[in-house]
């Protein structure tokens, strides 16, 4: 029965109308380049979209998780969940239309899209530019959880401090 739920559940997820298109977007767009160059695109694609998004208010973590679900809601692009942790901030995205819209195959670049969408918001807030968001590990619920997380990047190092 799980099964019939989430196929019922996916088949709403993009409209009709969309679907042959996105999938030979899809199949075309995946045969002109490797992943990291299609991440990459889809990355700053997801920077572009965030600018939809209305003025969040940044003052609690609850509040932004609001502001953001609030957006979702009305687009119909699932939900989110903000995880404070002791090192860094979780990002979880649940019911994204990624995978229905641009297919299985593409789970690998596709998701760069939302990772581009978050960190834009972020810097919009102010976010300190010593922190990085980035996904963490595959696809997740069968396509429809994705992880990313937000941190503190270690220092490279530089010349003098590698001796």
């Amino acid at each position: 029965m799980l099964n019939k739920n989430v196929q019922y559940y996916e088949s709403q997820q993009c409209a009709i109308q969309w679907k042959a298109f996105l999938a030979a977007f899809s199949a075309e767009f995946a045969s002109k380049g490797d992943v990291p160059d299609l991440r990459a695109f889809m990355y700053q694609m997801g920077r572009t979209m965030a600018a939809a998004f209305p003025e969040l208010d940044g003052t609690s973590l609850q509040a932004l998780e609001d502001g953001i679900n609030s957006y979702w809601s009305q687009t119909n692009w699932g939900w989110m969940e903000l995880i404070e942790q002791p090192e860094s901030l979780i990002v979880e995205h649940h019911a994204s239309p990624v995978k229905v819209a641009f297919g299985a195959d593409a789970l690998t670049w596709s998701p760069a899209l939302l990772e581009g969408v978050y960190a834009q918001l972020f810097d919009n807030l102010g976010m300190d530019k010593s922190l990085c968001l980035t996904q963490r590990g595959d696809a997740l619920e069968d396509g429809q959880l994705f992880v990313y997380e937000l941190k503190k990047q270690p220092d490279e190092p530089t010349y003098f401090t590698r001796r």
